[in-house]
Parts: C-alpha cells; sequence; structure tokens
C-alpha cells in the first residue's frame, strides 16, 4: 500500500466541499500545523475538530496549505 497526497493552496480552499468530514492537516501563514477533521467550509473559514474533539476556526487569509492523504493499492 502507498499513500498520495492532496495539497490544497488557500485559494483552493474556500468553498471547497470536498474538504468537509476529511482528515487533514493545516499549515497556518504562521507556520503551525493542527492535525483534524474539517467539520464546515464556507468562504471565510475552516471550522477543524481535533482528536480531542475541540474545535478550531481559521479565517481563510490564515491558512497558507492544507494537506490530505490518500492510501492507495500499490
Amino acid at each position: 500500500m502507498g499513500k498520495r497526497q492532496i495539497v490544497y493552496k488557500a485559494g483552493q480552499i474556500g468553498g471547497n466541499n470536498d474538504l468537509i468530514d476529511q482528515e487533514v492537516d493545516l499549515i497556518t501563514i504562521e507556520d503551525r500545523v493542527w492535525h483534524g477533521r474539517v467539520v464546515s467550509v464556507n468562504q471565510s473559514e475552516v471550522v477543524l475538530r481535533d482528536a480531542r474533539s475541540g474545535k478550531h476556526r481559521f479565517s481563510i487569509d490564515q491558512i497558507d496549505k492544507i494537506y490530505r492523504d490518500i492510501v492507495t493499492d500499490y
């Protein structure tokens, strides 16, 4: 099994409903990394739920990138 990584840059995040309920790594423009599941996405913010069920809100202009890993058969 392998992994493939999908990278969403800041311009691809706002309003992207494909991210909802996905496990991601979110990197802020301050180079802080947050790991969790995306609860909601709209044109102005992303809400992320971490492993302890804490919710974190990030405005789109605070986000540098979002990474998502996909497990592949090869």
